[in-house]
């Protein structure tokens, strides 16, 4: 969760006053990754999840033998976020090398106190009020959450069940972030399918959807689409849009005078373009009020070694957590903004299933009936309906492409998993769904498997658990060969 200066009190009037934040990267695109991460006690007889103090021990002692400040804290003391260094497209491997090292120092740091990283991307027996029950003692987050309002309980649930990776790219210009947000939202159900690696429960129960499409749905009009998707015609006219927006945001939670948090009663809302009647229309109130919105491709803040707003990222938020998925996420992500060619390519299928990128406002009955389909897909992974399609069949497609790109040539192992999966169609939640068919089973995997499978991020679940797959007497027909 971005965090932000409370003590920038320039008075914004207008969107002129921070439109000049907006304008791109020019040739200095880059790109980097983020990774949230669960752990839990294998010890303990309910997997106790890290503790407040366990959180601060463990994030002290990566910061420490790292030599930089990158373990990050999120709302619940169970999780704690990495960030790659940020690079150009000629940099990936660095970046998922740097990414892939933060990672196990991470995992290694926390085992060094008795405690494991989740296999899975969630903790699957774990409620949300038994998460938020564990609150990290952060301003921000006990603000939101301390307790959560009454209506805000299922946004609290998101932010303490659901982990994912999100990939940020700086982009050049207006018209380089509209071409790539507008993809990756016709992309979205396909990629939130691809990259899920969920048990087949969540919160303790059996759940046959996407459990992270399923909390992101409760964000409302703050989460999954914005409106304006479907009317800006260019780049300008989405920035401008998401500014509007930005300055109307319904918030439950501002800035006063002072830079304290003031929390609003439940059932109660201001915004930024309300606040100026208090000359609270400051720029860490604007600010704030963006970083509340969370929808699946979010334009957030670029800062400087300063803490210093000086542009503006796309990210992508989309991306389930597990062995392969940083480095799938950065690679598929990269290859849509810096190889055009390819880029364009996958907006010609697209095409070919019914998403018409050049008609913004045809894209809307497709995309929320492609959303539903992955959203409650009741164990048909990627047997599911995808505009005029099947995922199953858009994948298969997508994997040749992505194989061919010429950004990809050097990535033929990073690679691997994805072009498995899209092959296959043997997701990683579908092996977990298969493999581990009842809660018990799931969590006595996690109390017993070896944190050594992380070490090779150019495995997927299917690759991993081969001999498992083959030998299971109803294992799915997708998953019996390899």
């Amino acid at each position: 969760m971005s965090e932000v200066n409370a003590s920038d009190l320039r008075l914004i009037e207008s969107p002129d006053d921070v439109i000049h934040l907006y304008k791109g990267a020019g040739n200095d695109s880059m790109i980097g990754v983020e990774v949230e991460l669960g752990f839990f006690d294998p010890k303990s007889l309910d997997l106790a999840i890290m503790s407040v103090c366990q959180n601060k021990v463990v994030k002290n002692a990566v910061n420490d033998a790292c030599g930089s400040d990158f373990a990050r804290n999120e709302p619940t003391s169970e999780m704690l976020e990495i960030g790659s260094i940020p690079g150009g497209p000629s940099e990936l491997k660095a970046i998922m090398k740097d990414a892939q090292h933060k990672i196990e120092c991470l995992t290694q740091k926390a085992s060094d106190i008795g405690l494991k990283r989740s296999y899975f991307q969630h903790l699957p027996d774990k409620t949300a009020a038994e998460l938020l029950d564990n609150l990290m003692d952060v301003d921000r987050y006990q603000a939101f959450f301390g307790p959560p309002r009454e209506d805000m309980q299922a946004v609290a649930a998101y932010f303490s069940v659901c982990k994912s990776n999100q990939v940020s790219v700086s982009y050049r210009d207006h018209n380089h972030m509209l071409d790539n947000v507008r993809r990756l939202y016709a992309l979205s159900p396909f990629l939130f399918m691809i990259t899920d690696n969920a048990a087949a429960f969540n919160e303790g129960q059996p759940f046959t959807g996407n459990a992270g499409m399923h909390h992101r749905a409760a964000l409302g009009s703050r989460g999954s689409v914005p409106s304006y998707l479907y009317t800006a015609k260019t780049g300008e006219e989405y920035i401008h849009s998401h500014i509007d927006n930005v300055m109307n945001n319904p918030l439950f939670v501002y800035y006063d005078e002072k830079g304290e948090m003031i929390r609003l009663p439940s059932g109660t809302f201001t915004s930024f373009n309300e606040l100026r009647d208090q000359g609270l229309n400051t720029a860490t109130n604007y600010f704030f009020s963006q970083s509340i919105l969370w929808p699946d491709i979010k334009i957030a803040a670029l800062r400087n070694k300063q803490n210093e707003i000086v542009n503006h990222r796309y990210e992508a938020r989309m991306f389930g957590v597990g062995v392969h998925q940083h480095q799938t996420a950065l690679l598929i992500m990269a290859a849509l903004a810096f190889d055009s060619v390819f880029a364009q390519k996958v907006d010609e299928i697209l095409g070919r299933y019914g998403f018409d990128l050049s008609n913004p406002e045809s894209l809307k009955t497709p995309l929320e009936t492609a959303y539903k389909a992955a959203r409650q897909h009741n164990e048909k992974f990627l047997d599911i309906p995808y505009g005029q399609g099947t995922m199953a069949d858009f994948a298969k497609n997508f994997a040749d492409l992505i194989q061919n790109a010429s950004l990809m040539g050097d990535y033929e192992d990073e690679l691997s998993p994805l072009l498995t999966i899209c092959r296959t169609g043997c997701t990683d939640s579908k092996v977990n769904a298969l493999l581990f068919d009842t809660l018990d089973k799931a969590k006595d995997f996690q109390r017993s498997y070896d944190q050594k499978i992380f070490e090779n991020p150019g495995l997927c679940a299917r690759t991993l658990f081969k001999k498992q797959i083959s030998t299971h007497p109803q294992r799915a027909e997708t998953c019996s060969t390899v």
